[in-house]
């Protein structure tokens, strides 16, 4: 923080026949403090941004015997400790604050938590949001979640998602129904499968989650096709995957026309167009984080689409070289003490 210049005061005063000299301190400088103070935020509240973050294994440091933790423990083979729990809950709060910076941000959709005790710790002393997260059935114990703020956001509905009818092993998806301004709407926060086993070799699992968002949207577009969808996620796929894909070529039938007409759009395509990215495998920047919109959203029917943008600071990047990658926690066993290994994306709505 900057240092503060206040004037300096020099008052002479008689009290009691006895002269009193008032001497305040001028040009000091005010540190910022170790705790986390909430400050207001002062932008146009009728904007917001919704965004979301794979926070890269954002554990404690406690062993859940329910749950294969034992790498991120103090004695486990990458020594997590309280030091570097501390400092990854620092650095993680410290996107939240930048992505919070410029615009409001309303939602925020996070994957690769532990459990619901990380994101409390996240958020100790910051009374700007609250918190929807649910356990999942994953064996490493790494959810998704949904930080909202109350000033923009009211949910009605939590609940997690699963396919039943599937062999995969998928992570639940979080469903949340709320109020945003005045509009309803509806968030999908994913993690897709990952690419371990190759990209070919594992398509079929991401085709899997796919098809179980387009479920979950055609049971809100049955009720309402003008309804507002925002789904989210590390989809470990990009908008030009078949699995991605799935999402924008879901179709809904418009009352006044005869033909059927995409519900959804994906506005980060472009950006992929573009070369960018979100994540980086060898040389190659890929564009894994994503938010899909309703295209109610896109035709001005409530809450409006503004923009959709990759927040990549020179700070996120290793080492500060654009020409790196994201600066990550760990690079295999050894710790660096970065962010994550994603970059956060958001879009921006008016209303």
């Amino acid at each position: 923080m900057k240092g503060l210049n206040l004037l300096c005061v020099l008052k002479r005063l008689n009290f009691n026949n006895i002269a009193v000299v008032i001497l305040v301190v001028c040009n000091f400088s005010c540190s910022v403090p170790s705790e986390r103070i909430h400050k207001p935020h002062k932008t146009n509240v009728s904007v917001c941004r919704i965004g979301f973050y794979n926070a890269e294994n954002l554990f404690d440091t406690e062993d859940d015997k329910h749950i294969n933790d034992n790498d991120f423990l103090p004695e486990g083979k990458l020594k997590w400790t309280d030091v570097r729990y501390k400092q990854k809950l620092e650095h993680t709060y410290s996107v939240i604050q930048g992505l919070n910076e410029t615009q409001s941000l309303a939602l925020l959709g996070l994957a690769e938590v532990e459990n619901k005790q990380v994101l409390e710790d996240l958020l100790h002393t910051d009374s700007t949001f609250e918190i929807v997260h649910f356990n999942s059935s994953d064996t490493r114990g790494i959810d998704v979640a949904l930080l909202y703020n109350p000033q923009f956001f009211t949910p009605l509905t939590t609940y997690l998602s699963s396919d039943k009818k599937t062999d995969v092993f998928l992570r639940e998806v979080l469903v949340v129904k709320g109020v945003l301004w005045k509009d309803t709407v509806h968030i999908l926060v994913n993690h897709w499968p990952s690419r371990r086993e190759g990209e070919r070799e594992s398509e079929h699992k991401r085709l899997a989650a796919a098809i179980l968002n387009v479920r979950l949207m055609d049971s809100i577009l049955a009720i309402n096709p003008d309804a507002a969808i925002f789904v989210m996620g590390d989809f470990n796929d990009q908008p030009s995957n078949k699995s991605v894909e799935m999402l924008t070529k879901q179709p809904v039938m418009k009352s006044k026309q005869k033909d059927s007409v995409s519900a959804m759009m994906n506005p980060f395509k472009a950006l992929q167009q573009d070369g960018e990215g979100t994540c980086k495998y060898k040389k190659d920047w890929l564009l894994f984080d994503q938010i899909v919109v309703s295209n109610s959203v896109m035709d001005k029917k409530g809450v409006q689409f503004v923009t959709a943008e990759i927040y990549d600071p020179i700070w996120l990047y290793y080492k500060q070289d654009l020409n790196s990658g994201p600066f990550r926690t760990y690079v295999g066993n050894k710790y660096v003490g970065g962010y994550s290994d994603h970059f956060p994306v958001f879009i921006e709505l008016k209303k």
